[in-house]
C-alpha cells in the first residue's frame, strides 16, 4: 500500500494533533508532579506531623520569614499577611492570614504558594494550610486563614541551603468560578 504526498501530510498533521492534545490533557498532572518532587511553587505533601517538636534538642537554624499576600485585580478582596517572624528547624509554627470579601456576593478564591529562596521549598512543610482547598467567603465578612507549617529538620543535612537566613512566603489568591 503506497501513501501520497497528501495521505502523509495529513496523517502526520493527526499524530501532531494526537501529541498536542496529550500534552494539554496531561500537562496539569505533570506539572503538579514536578512541583511535588521539587518543591517548586511551594508545594509539597501534606505533612501529617503534629508534634511540637520533631525530635531534635536544640535548634540549630534561624530563618527570618516574610510573609506577603496577594490578590488578583479580578477577586475584590482585601488579604493580610502576618507579621514577620524567625524561626528553626523541627518547631512547629501557627500563623493566621485574613482576607475579607469587599463584595456583595459570596464569592470563592483559590490560592497558590510560593517559596523564595526555591531550595527551601522541600524543607517546608505545611501541616494545616487554607491554600488547600477553595475558600468561599460571604458578603462583607473577614475570614482568619491558619497556617501550620515547620522546617524539616533534614534542611540541616543540606549544606547549600544552610546558609539561607531569609524567606519569603507568599499566598496569591485567585477568584474560582463555579
Amino acid at each position: 500500500m503506497t501513501f501520497t504526498n497528501k495521505s502523509k501530510t495529513v496523517l502526520v498533521l493527526i499524530a501532531v494533533l494526537l501529541f498536542m492534545s496529550s500534552l494539554v490533557i496531561f500537562s496539569v498532572p505533570l506539572y503538579k508532579l514536578f512541583c511535588s518532587l521539587t518543591g517548586f511553587q511551594g508545594f509539597n505533601e501534606q505533612s501529617s506531623e503534629i508534634d511540637q517538636k520533631i525530635n531534635i534538642s536544640e535548634p540549630q537554624l534561624n530563618l527570618n520569614v516574610i510573609f506577603t499576600s496577594q490578590v488578583d485585580d479580578k477577586l475584590d478582596w482585601v488579604f493580610k499577611a502576618p507579621d514577620r517572624m524567625e524561626i528553626s528547624e523541627g518547631i512547629k509554627y501557627d500563623v493566621v492570614f485574613k482576607a475579607k470579601n469587599n463584595t456583595p456576593n459570596e464569592t470563592t478564591g483559590t490560592s497558590i504558594f510560593n517559596v523564595l529562596p526555591p531550595k527551601i521549598g522541600p524543607y517546608l512543610m505545611k501541616i494545616e494550610c487554607f491554600c488547600f482547598l477553595d475558600q468561599k467567603i460571604l458578603p462583607d465578612q473577614t475570614v482568619e486563614f491558619p497556617v501550620t507549617f515547620y522546617i524539616d529538620p533534614l534542611i540541616l543535612d543540606d549544606p547549600e541551603v544552610r546558609r539561607v537566613k531569609n524567606v519569603t512566603l507568599s499566598y496569591t489568591f485567585f477568584e474560582k468560578k463555579d
